[in-house]
């Protein structure tokens, strides 16, 4: 929810890409004895691993787990919105020192959302990713700022409108983001850019066609 989005995400992105890897192995030997069931394998492996290293489960199993049920009282307390919103969890399959051993999302759609992990070693919420209204984002610290130089430095942008927006609060990292998505008006071309929270400095871009 990139610089590096956060410590954690880099060491998924390599559980990840370990994960596929022999995942793919398997699968291969598998195929040479039955190709249909190789297929169905590697479409129930995809339907039920996040970011290569998690496995979804109910959110009751989740919610079992002394320290999600303490992280998520907070957020509610803290957002109460949230508590109308649907609850989607992951438990961490790969490691048990490491990483984080819960990732939850909650969503009421994909502009309004708030999302955690629960560190493994301390229990402690590493990172939020939480959407932002962008009706009101121009007045949260730094992002005017960020915006000026953004349309000074990328003057199409000028004619965009902010379609989207997220603050990343990485405390594992210990640095906080906005993410802004720019998008012209009668098309599917978006720019988002990364902002830093507490310095307004903008410090990576993506392009949507």
């Amino acid at each position: 929810m990139k610089k590096n989005l956060k410590k954690t995400s880099v060491r998924l992105a390599a559980l990840g890409l370990a994960t596929a890897i022999s995942l793919s192995g398997a699968l291969l030997v598998s195929a040479n004895e039955n190709p249909t069931q190789k297929t169905e394998a590697q479409k129930q492996e995809s339907e039920q691993l996040y970011a290569g290293a998690y496995k979804k489960v109910t959110a009751a199993e989740a919610l079992a787990d002394k320290d999600v049920k303490v992280a998520i009282d907070n957020i509610y307390a803290q957002f109460p919105e949230t508590k109308s919103y649907e609850i989607t969890a992951y438990k961490d399959v790969v490691s048990k020192e490491e990483h984080d051993k819960y990732v939850i999302q909650l969503e009421k759609d994909s502009n309004n959302f708030f999302h955690f992990a629960v560190d493994e070693k301390t229990g402690k919420v590493s990172y939020t990713i939480q959407s932002l209204a962008t009706s009101n984002i121009l007045t949260y610290p730094n992002v005017q700022t960020a915006v000026d130089n953004i349309q000074t430095s990328h003057p199409e942008t000028k004619s965009y409108e902010i379609s989207s927006a997220n603050l990343i609060d990485n405390f594992v990292g210990k640095f906080s983001k906005y993410n802004l998505t720019f998008t012209e008006k009668h098309s599917k071309r978006s720019i988002t850019f990364g902002i830093n929270a507490k310095t307004g400095e903008v410090y990576d871009k993506q392009v949507k066609e």
